[in-house]
């Protein structure tokens, strides 16, 4: 078979095969003659907050994609290296057996610092061997460069309310409603095999990759993919109209947890919109218009991202960014292993340990605890949830220390500091979720639960390591420090 035009889709966060406007395009552009090439990136393997759990959950939904891609048509080539070098050996491969390059390289957009940097290069060297680069917006649906104050299109918002009120105007716009109805795909046609033709000898490193992070992990995975993501959606349907009531109660299955499938682009918030019927504004109930502010926050802490990439290791606000930490380490490796003392951190800190998930209004409590509280950077709790998140993902999880640690863009003021007692009381009345995780404490009752006595618990639960009240005024002359 004689292939003279076809195209490659840069498989990256996007790992689906339906709902991909780039993918669509090329595979329009050469009748379906599209293959599908992921690269492993060692930079982003060689990640100080690199999760082997999380990483097993994104391989599992790399092999959903190759499966869907194979029984589609079409096909998926891993290769355990990064993506220039990928392609170099690639392409010095089918030129030294007189084999064409292919027209176009798709990919999707990503926002974060170091993939940008990495996408322009990538462009750049591309059009040099004369091949188009074919990229589209994603997982996003208001990319950051499209939201700006008035007509100064590098005027930022810094402030949520206002963005989510431009956010909703663009959103009602037929530019934006046009991108979430579904595009037809055009069907594969072509194999790696078409082109290779047996000459070319490039080892696929999925199941090399699956069979060894496995041994490495030690949770429970998920199942993983576009058609679990897709079941979620259903599941979470018929529960959107009591999302205001329950999603602060851990105990409750009250949220999507679509962000396991987000991180990794099994779904996107442009087919959460769709598939829920979302798209009339004028239509929503109180569920589903606390639910679509949510997933407005998450185009904010891209949107800051993008715009601001300093975020990722400092203080968006300026003068926070020398706060004197007191970083004890005995305090933080407590606060890991949920052995505080403050039952509904150590609970949230147990589920995310055992689980790789937790709730989250858990996660706010323990971040202004650790922050607050305990008086130890935001960033070495941001990294910890990183190591340990299944649906780690850098712009939301920055965003949300920095909203706790009341350093980064529209945060909690810098003097409203949880009380962990109260937080319990009022999203965990009856200790449900704390006994789930802390069975040391199943036999407290009542108010017990929330501020246990020593001399009525088991021996097998340590004290408070710190006085909350003290703490909290020690936090507030941190902050003050930098007034």
């Amino acid at each position: 078979m004689k292939i003279t035009d076809y195209g490659i889709h840069w498989f990256r966060r996007d790992l689906r095969v339906e709902d991909k406007p780039a993918l669509t395009a090329n595979l329009a552009t050469h009748q379906g003659r599209v293959l599908g090439l992921f690269c492993f990136d060692h930079v982003f393997l060689a990640r100080k907050d690199f999760s082997t759990n999380r990483f097993q959950f994104f391989l599992e939904t790399l092999k959903a994609v190759k499966k869907q891609l194979l029984e589609s048509g079409g096909d998926l080539l891993v290769l355990d290296v990064g993506p220039k070098t990928a392609y170099d050996q690639l392409f010095n491969e089918l030129k030294s057996h007189g084999l064409p390059l292919p027209k176009t390289v798709s990919w999707n957009r990503d926002y974060e610092p170091f993939a940008v940097r990495r996408d322009f290069e990538m462009t750049q060297w591309f059009k040099t061997l004369g091949i188009n680069p074919l990229t589209e917006r994603d997982h996003l649906i208001i990319e950051p460069h499209e939201i700006y104050k008035g007509e100064d299109p590098n005027s930022t918002y810094q402030v949520f309310t206002p963005f989510k009120r431009r956010w909703l105007e663009k959103f009602e716009t037929e530019d934006v409603q046009s991108r979430l109805k579904t595009k037809k795909l055009f069907p594969f046609q072509m194999k790696w095999d078409s082109i290779f033709n047996g000459k070319v000898k490039l080892q696929d490193q999925l199941e090399n990759y699956l069979e060894k992070n496995l041994k490495k992990v030690n949770i429970p995975i998920p199942s993983a993919g576009a058609q679990e993501g897709k079941g979620a959606i259903k599941v979470f349907v018929p529960k959107v109209k009591n999302y205001g009531k329950y999603r602060d109660i851990p105990s409750v299955s009250g949220t999507s947890r679509f962000s396991l499938f987000f991180k990794n682009g099994s779904i996107t918030t442009a087919q959460v919109i769709r598939e829920m019927g979302l798209q009339n504004r004028s239509q929503w109930n109180e569920g589903e218009e606390k639910f679509v502010s949510e997933l407005i926050w998450r185009e904010f802490y891209y949107y800051i991202l993008a715009r601001h990439p300093r975020v990722e290791n400092e203080a968006f606000v300026e003068k926070y960014k020398a706060i004197p930490w007191k970083n004890n380490e005995d305090w933080f490796e407590a606060w890991k292993q949920g052995r505080t003392g403050f039952p509904i951190v150590d609970a949230g800190m147990r589920e995310l340990n055992q689980t790789g998930w937790m709730h989250n209004r858990v996660r706010m409590i323990v971040a202004s605890f650790l922050t607050k509280d305990l008086h130890i950077d935001w960033r070495w709790g941001e990294q910890y949830f990183m190591e340990k998140l299944l649906d780690g993902d850098l712009a939301p999880n920055n965003g949300g220390w920095q909203w706790a640690a009341s350093t980064g863009c529209d945060p909690q003021p810098y003097f409203r500091v949880f009380n962990p007692y109260l937080q319990s009381q009022k999203f965990d009345p009856e200790g449900v979720y704390i006994k789930k995780y802390i069975p040391e404490l199943k036999h407290c009752i009542g108010k017990l639960i929330h501020e246990p006595q020593q001399d009525l618990m088991t021996r097998d639960y340590p004290p408070p390591i710190v006085d909350h009240s003290i703490q909290r005024q020690e936090a507030l002359a941190l902050y003050k420090f930098k007034e």
